[in-house]
């Protein structure tokens, strides 16, 4: 395959470990010296002073938000479709296409896509191989991104009972519409992953758990009915730089994440290019600019639609605000539990909160004693309803038995949660 020739400099700077991010995979920090910027971020004001933002590839728009939310880390943003990938320039597509190739060593990946990454602004960046879900954040088909605006929840950190979780890559948005979905293409992939084959894109990284899928789509569109995940090839853009006490830079931000200057062999090279490339970026559209992205947006899906053959009903994945919760837990080893289950006070609810949600996510055996637990001790009335509802989507004898125990227990108050549970879920066997 033929590949644009690019001559900007792509650098390599530093081997983060995955010890040191949320999804557990170790990531490239390069540097963009005087990248073409074919893939960028703008913002900009039509002519009646609404805000809107855009990803740009090749000029054309993969994805619009909207509105003063654009500033805010915890308000969900309004999003829109914009004219898409398939109106980008096919060699650029090309060069984006020759980054799938899955290998074990993010050293060796970032290698061979140097061609691809010098689409990129100046800045920094990180690469790294991160488990995507291919849904919206709330277990939607990711691809149902409308040409109208829709509001995306996933978009923004969690702020939850006076405690924030910053966002992490977890989810993806498309960058095409779902017509050039080819249901043959869809099949192939559904076979292959009957074999034992891991379902592969390229992503980049746009805000809160949300991330762009450049490439993959028919890939994630397989993973996404066989209730599987996407290993994505991510890019991740290093979004500004931190201080210590004494008014020294001595930080990274980028992904959700927080990098110490310790991890790196030339951190005052990385801080000084940073402070540079912010000086100068020019991030911002004229009036004229953004009426004429806002012109190629309008009516260009308007008929889009699934393809009737493919089943794009709701899956069983964790939403974004399971992803937060589970970030916030921390260590969930059954110590901890005793420890909080003992102090019962304000700290102690919001942790076996957090850990309860963690454990549904990642040890759901633990987390059905654990709702036992918590059912059984007066003390900790506070999350029965909370335990009542995980118990509901579970099959077992046992918790049908559990439910008849509180019933019979129990007086009847129609204000009470967890009967009404109980009722449906028996009312269902």
């Amino acid at each position: 395959m033929k590949l644009l020739n690019f001559s900007e400099p792509v650098e390599f700077e530093d081997l983060i470990p995955g010890s040191h991010n949320r999804w557990g995979n170790d990531a490239v920090l390069f540097r963009i010296n005087k990248g073409t910027a074919k893939l960028s971020t703008k913002y900009g004001k039509d002519k009646s002073g609404e805000t809107y933002g855009f990803l740009l590839l090749d000029n054309k728009p993969l994805i619009n938000n909207y509105g003063e939310e654009l500033y805010c880390p915890t308000c969900a943003k309004f999003l829109s479709i914009g004219l898409g990938r398939e109106n980008v320039d096919p060699g650029l597509i090309d060069t984006i296409k020759y980054s799938q190739e899955l290998s074990n060593d993010i050293t060796y990946t970032f290698e061979n896509v140097k061609p691809m990454l010098s689409i990129l602004e100046d800045g920094y960046y990180l690469l790294t191989r991160i488990e995507m879900i291919p849904t919206d954040g709330d277990g939607n088909f990711f691809g149902n991104l409308p040409e109208f605006k829709k509001l995306y929840k996933a978009t923004a950190d969690v702020y939850y009972k006076f405690h924030v979780s910053s966002g992490t890559p977890k989810f993806i948005l498309p960058s095409q519409s779902v017509n050039c979905l080819n249901e043959d293409r869809v099949n192939y992939y559904l076979n292959q992953m009957k074999n034992g084959t891991t379902m592969t894109g390229l992503a980049y990284y746009y805000e809160g758990f949300m991330s762009t899928l450049l490439d993959g789509h028919h890939r994630a569109t397989a993973a996404y009915i066989e209730n599987k995940n996407i290993d994505c090839l991510t890019i991740i853009k290093v979004t500004g730089f931190g201080f210590n006490q004494d008014k020294k830079p001595d930080k990274i931000y980028a992904g959700g994440e927080i990098y110490d200057f310790s991890l790196f062999s030339k951190p005052e090279r990385i801080h000084k290019y940073l402070k540079k490339v912010s000086e100068s970026r020019n991030s911002k559209l004229e009036v004229d600019e953004v009426e004429e992205l806002l012109k190629d947006c309008q009516n260009v899906w308007v008929h889009s639609a699934f393809p009737k053959s493919i089943d794009f009903g709701k899956k069983i994945y964790p939403d974004y605000l399971s992803i937060a919760f589970s970030d916030m837990a921390g260590d969930i080893s059954d110590e901890r539990i005793i420890e909080i289950m003992a102090r019962r006070d304000d700290d102690a609810e919001f942790e076996l909160e957090m850990i309860f949600k963690k454990q549904q996510l990642q040890e759901p055996e633990k987390a059905f004693e654990l709702s036992k637990k918590i059912i059984n001790d007066l003390n900790w009335k506070v999350l029965i309803e909370d335990a009542f509802r995980y118990l509901a989507s579970i099959d077992s004898t046992e918790v049908e038995d559990i439910f008849i125990k509180y019933l019979i227990d129990t007086d009847y108050d129609s204000k009470d949660i967890c009967r009404k549970i109980a009722d449906e879920y028996l009312n269902n066997r």
